[in-house]
């Protein structure tokens, strides 16, 4: 029994792991916004789902089920670091140009393949380990069979996600940790070999497994006593950054990041996108950032810089005369690499002005009590919804509250001068609406990057500059600047650019980008898919047209019919894997607007968001370990399946409408204590919903039938689709256009048509 136990248990500390590991390595070959990781996931899901369903059959048609598991288990070891190898390797083929983001069809083939060995075992396992368990536990019914593995898969995926939150990440490289997970897989395999029962395997084949997995460990401690692995992941980076000699590469908590040199230039790259050059860098648009706000301000002593503040900007500011510039930099570890490889690019840090807080802007702001004459944002578009928090409305009051009196308020977008695509037009008007509802006046630096600066002072029309005042405080600050002068400035405020360049802003108004209803972030997918993959504008412009009611109506509709025909059909299973989908599409989408709720309230704290990721399974392995408990004190499985269904519906609604509240009303650092606590709890709550259902339906599926293996691979393949479906929809299309309260609708709904089926179902 016990052998079987930390079976599952490894299984889910695997796939957690193993997950995350992935998922920051495409990130950095392919660029991480949000439709790459919606396709990463909903491939991860699919394949485990294929996995699951497909294979999943074998395990009721296989007699030695223990050799099979330990086969797996050794293949699962061999496989991981191989795809790590590979997704190293795939950039240079997808893309044709460093920096340049994959489109959808490269983004969808290249995760599928990556995934698809390692997914697929994960899936077959599963299944197979459902199948095994009676031979561990005696005389059991099949439903306890799926859910003591559900339960202590979840168990082992929570004990994965903390440990790599508060562990491995911060201690060990990628490579060491695929081969430790290798290890335990291996070391696994041979506990079950040595504890095989007489029939489970024979003598030879235990021989050979023996052997093959001895073996593998001797080579695995080989690579790792020898310094292999460094090898091996040097070797790797270096094929990943093919042609752009590459200097280092490092992971830090937060992501990727990699030094390339051409010629005398050092480039900088975050997570595969680029971030500055040194030791020249833009010159002009270095300067554009940090002198038009600076000069919009009287006397700029108290200074605000959130992100970007090496490669130049920084000096740029200290040229003026300030007493103080605050700079908010996330992660401690690119200022590291930027001291050792390039100082002249970091070298304004060592200036007694200079204050670095390594902490998250948007918490920094709220929990700011000094008032700032300037603040920049120098961050890039918001492409995630991570980076939207620092472009919603609910940013933009939060940071006036900091300003002083005459405080001013800048952040720039890419623009056009020549030509204005639609996409990028409706992600600009979308900010410069944003700002306008909160600052009374917001003013427009046409150009390549439009300069949005704003102010609580009012008589700003978005376009008017009294050129002349800003020309006289660059003469009396005497800058030194080398392109920014006054010619320049009239040249880039004139009447003919400023008519050229932000006549798009006046054609009509944009949408309110806020924290729970991110808009911007649909326009800047669809900007970058316009830009990079032309040929998919028309599936962004067919999403920006669907309205909600097109999905919600004939929902609906579907609910009433069959209410009218309920006493006439009976639905029977079908009833039943709706409902895991259902329950799917429900716990993915919940669990999205909680994570991003905790980004927008708290910051973006790495460890509690991993905390609320293992929230939400730890209430799967609650919800699936009470299910035997609710079910004897009620009438039947179906009946509290129903009632299950019904109370999930109502939390739905709850929950989201609870988290926007939230958001609107406390925006202070007060609520940040209970934030941390509640929004967790929520997930956790909404885990166990998906743990109970998972359970009550296994329960109806398997009264009177055998053949374990193949239900519990349909029912987990169902689940995961279900949650596909969830990641995908919410985060690229749901949550951006419709906001947390439309996707909550969208999940009541399913659930209540999920409801009525269920009540189709005659019970026992």
């Amino acid at each position: 029994m016990k052998r079987f136990a930390l079976t599952y248990m490894v299984m889910g500390i695997s796939c957690s792991i193993s997950q995350v590991l992935l998922a920051r390595e495409f990130m950095t070959v392919l660029g991480g916004n949000e439709l790459i990781l919606g396709v990463l996931f909903v491939n991860w899901l699919l394949c485990i789902a294929l996995g699951s369903w497909c294979l999943g059959r074998l395990a009721d048609r296989i007699t030695r089920r223990l050799e099979l598991l330990v086969i797996v288990l050794i293949l699962v070891s061999i496989v991981l670091p191989l795809q790590i190898l590979f997704v190293r390797s795939i950039g240079n083929w997808i893309v044709a140009e460093r920096g340049e983001i994959a489109g959808l069809p490269q983004t969808y083939y290249s995760t599928f393949i990556a995934l698809l060995p390692f997914c697929s075992l994960h899936g077959f396992l599963f299944a197979l380990c459902c199948r095994l368990y009676p031979d561990a536990s005696g005389p059991n019914n099949s439903a306890t069979q799926i859910s003591r593995v559900y339960v202590l898969e979840a168990s082992g995926s929570v004990l994965g996600g903390l440990a790599f939150t508060y562990l491995l990440v911060r201690r060990f490289q990628v490579f060491e940790i695929s081969v430790g997970l290798s290890f335990l897989n291996l070391l696994l395999a041979l506990i079950l070999i040595e504890a095989g029962k007489a029939g489970d395997t024979t003598v030879t084949s235990r021989r050979i497994l023996t052997g093959i997995t001895l073996i593998l460990l001797v080579l695995g401690g080989i690579l790792t006593l020898s310094g292999g692995l460094e090898r091996l992941d040097a070797s790797s980076r270096r094929w990943q950054w093919e042609g752009l000699g590459l200097v280092n590469s490092e992971n830090s908590v937060y992501g990727n990041i990699a030094i390339t040199q051409r010629g005398g230039q050092l480039d900088f790259w975050v997570n595969g996108l680029p971030l500055f050059t040194s030791p020249d860098p833009d010159v002009l648009f270095v300067e554009e950032v940090a002198h038009f706000p600076m000069l919009q301000h009287p006397s700029p002593g108290n200074v605000l810089l959130i992100g970007g503040g090496l490669g130049g900007v920084l000096d740029e500011l200290l040229k003026h005369p300030v007493n103080k510039v605050t700079y908010v930099e996330l992660d401690p570890f690119l200022i590291d690499l930027a001291k050792r490889h390039s100082p002249g690019s970091a070298r304004a840090l060592d200036d007694i002005r200079v204050d670095v807080k390594h902490v998250d802007g948007r918490l920094f702001v709220k929990m700011a009590e000094c008032n700032f004459d300037v603040a920049i944002v120098n961050l890039p578009p918001p492409s995630t919804l991570q980076l939207n928090r620092f472009y919603s409305a609910e940013f933009f009051r939060e940071i006036r509250r900091v300003l002083g009196d005459e405080g001013i308020l800048s952040l720039s977008l890419q623009s056009s001068m020549t030509h204005m695509s639609e996409e990028m037009g409706n992600r600009n008007r979308c900010i410069h609406e944003t700002i306008r509802r909160v600052f009374p006046s917001c003013l427009v630096v046409p150009g390549d990057y439009n300069i949005f600066i704003a102010s609580p002072v009012s008589g700003g029309d978005g376009t008017a500059f009294d050129v002349d005042v800003l020309c006289q405080r660059l003469r009396d600050r005497g800058l030194g600047t080398g392109l920014f002068t006054e010619d320049y400035i009239r040249h880039k405020l004139s009447s003919e650019r400023k008519e050229t360049g932000l006549a798009y802003l006046q054609t009509k108004r944009g949408e309110v980008n806020r924290d729970m209803l991110p808009v911007a972030v649909f326009h800047d997918l669809a900007l970058w898919n316009a830009l990079f993959h032309p040929q998919t504008r028309a599936l962004f412009s067919l999403l920006s047209n669907i309205e909600l009611s097109w999905i919600v109506i004939p929902l609906a509709v579907v609910m009433v019919s069959i209410l009218s025909l309920r006493r006439r059909i009976s639905l029977g299973y079908i009833a039943v894997y709706f409902a895991i989908f259902t329950t799917g599409f429900a716990g993915m989408t919940l669990s999205i607007i909680m994570l991003y709720a905790f980004q927008a309230l708290c910051g973006y704290l790495y460890q509690d968001l991993g905390v609320v990721s293992a929230a939400f399974m730890l209430g799967a392995a609650l919800g699936g370990w009470s299910t035997g408990r609710m079910v004897s004190k009620s009438e039947s499985d179906v009946g509290t399946l129903r009632k299950t269904e019904s109370v999930m519906i109502a939390y739905s609604i709850s929950a989201p409408l609870l988290v926007t509240y939230v958001s609107s009303n406390l925006s202070n650092a007060s609520i940040l204590p209970s934030a941390r606590i509640f929004l967790p709890f929520l997930n956790l709550v909404a885990g166990v919903f998906v743990g109970l259902e998972f359970q009550l339906a296994s329960r109806i599926r398997l009264q009177g039938y055998e053949k374990v293996g193949g239900v519990a691979g349909a029912f987990y393949a169902t689940d995961l689709i279900g949650a596909c479906a969830g990641a995908l929809m919410a985060s690229i299309w749901l949550i951006p256009l419709h906001g947390v309260l439309g996707a909550s609708v969208v999940v009541a709904m399913l659930k209540a048509v999920s409801l009525v089926l269920i009540y189709t179902i005659k019970r026992p």
